[in-house]
């Protein structure tokens, strides 16, 4: 779908990467290299940005987090930007985007705070707008992260919270693998002179460099965190794992005596010792069973159970 909002003497033009007359509407109306359609008509695309003489070309990633499937996935924005035009085609939805629009759309107060001053300027509100919507994640991760480690220092810890942990070490890898390109995107965008993006404009984007700085750290200090609470669930799974292990193979060792009674005297052949002697054989399992019981009161008090 193709919208559009005019503003003075230049346009917004708002498209869906999905729409299979996105590209042929700015083959007859633009004169884009073709390799920038390449980057439209394909995939996923990583963050870039593409100077040329009269426009400029950028891919632009910003995460969005799925509340039903509690992960994060990438959403692409891709630009064209020229002195009397901005083109932003959304591989995806995204609902700020689609506000902003409609709020520039029907309110004129609204058109001339972010479009009054070029092209360039609505470009910095949109990405400083997407920008800002990370944070949200980031508040997300965070308590994802406080939870884990209630969950972890609980006495009923369950396989859901190793779960957890990796799911939340996964979205966290995800957004830094989003972040980290798009400092290198907006820190060309500050070192910009072009006719179409004036260097006046810098700090405005040196700004939104700042924000994903600030995140990039967030980010990898989260990381830092779960990579801990991962070492120490799994201590604390080794530490259950073995207390079980411990207490199987005292009883096993405690049992082992009995068995062997048992099976020697479950055979079925002549001069077993006191083998017609009810009562000592019955004495002799009594004696061992109550070894085992002496043993398995030892070890408890010595705290070894």
């Amino acid at each position: 779908m193709h919208q559009t909002i005019e503003h003075k003497k230049y346009v917004w033009h708002v498209f869906d990467a999905s729409d299979d007359t996105t590209v042929p509407f700015l083959q007859k109306e633009f004169d884009f290299h073709e390799l920038d359609y390449e980057d439209i008509e394909g995939g996923t695309q990583q963050p870039k940005t593409d100077f040329y003489k009269d426009y400029l070309f950028m891919v632009l990633h910003f995460p969005d987090y799925d509340q039903e499937e509690k992960r994060i996935h990438v959403f692409e924005m891709d630009v064209f930007l020229g002195k009397d035009y901005l083109v932003t085609i959304a591989k995806g939805k995204n609902k700020r985007l689609e506000t902003l629009f409609e709020k520039l759309s029907n309110e004129e107060a609204a058109r001339m705070e972010y479009m009054e001053d070029g092209p360039a300027f609505l470009l910095y509100e949109i990405v400083d707008m997407l920008t800002e919507a990370c944070w949200p994640v980031v508040r997300k991760m965070s308590q994802q992260i406080s939870d884990i480690e209630e969950d972890i220092y609980s006495e009923d810890m369950r396989k859901r919270t190793v779960w957890n942990i990796a799911l939340v070490k996964r979205n966290l890898i995800r957004l830094k693998r989003i972040i980290s390109p798009q400092l290198v995107v907006v820190m060309t965008l500050v070192k910009s002179d072009n006719p179409y993006l004036k260097k006046e404009l810098s700090v405005y984007f040196d700004d939104i460099n700042d924000t994903l700085m600030r995140i990039q750290s967030i980010t990898e200090s989260h990381i830092d965190v779960m990579n801990s609470l991962h070492n120490v669930s799994e201590s604390l799974i080794s530490q259950r794992t073995n207390e079980v292990i411990k207490v199987l193979t005292i009883f096993s060792v405690g049992l082992l005596p009995l068995t062997l009674l048992s099976g020697i005297y479950g055979m079925n052949i002549e001069g077993l010792p006191y083998a017609h002697t009810p009562a000592i054989v019955w004495a002799i399992f009594g004696g061992i069973f109550a070894l085992i019981l002496i043993t398995i009161i030892f070890f408890r008090r010595k705290g070894s159970l």
